[in-house]
């Protein structure tokens, strides 16, 4: 009976869980700054600080970063996302159906990873 009940668990469990997601999780830690000391730092219009920020990014959600500082033009990033091989492992669990079509691609956003972790920007300011 204890057998049945820990192979199910085992079943449920990787079923409700994506490679992507259980090995490089459904966020990334991004390191933001510039080399102005006077540079203001938003990411999504979010004000994070001067100079230097560190940013929990969510796969699943877009962002964008901004420099700005008074009398200088800001400007934009906005980081790119590539696929993550680690998704291709959910074949092997339940051949992709839930593991990469649901959990890492629809609930987590696992399935894609942020091309970068360290951004380095600078408002444009005329000499």
């Amino acid at each position: 009976m204890k057998i049945k009940y820990l192979l199910t668990l085992a079943l449920v469990t990787s079923l409700t869980t994506g490679c992507a997601s259980i090995f490089n999780g459904s966020t990334q830690v991004v390191n933001i700054r510039s080399n102005d000391a006077d540079a203001r730092l938003y990411v999504n219009e979010q004000y994070m600080g001067k100079e230097s920020a560190i940013y929990t990014f969510k796969k699943k959600e877009n962002y964008v970063i901004r420099a700005e500082k008074d009398g200088c033009k800001s400007n934009i990033v906005t980081p790119e996302k590539s696929f993550d091989p680690t998704t291709l492992l959910g074949i092997l669990i339940d051949w992709g159906l839930i593991s990469i079509l649901v959990v890492d691609g629809a609930a987590t956003g696992a399935w894609q990873e942020f091309t970068s972790t360290s951004y380095v920007i600078d408002p444009e300011c005329t000499a």
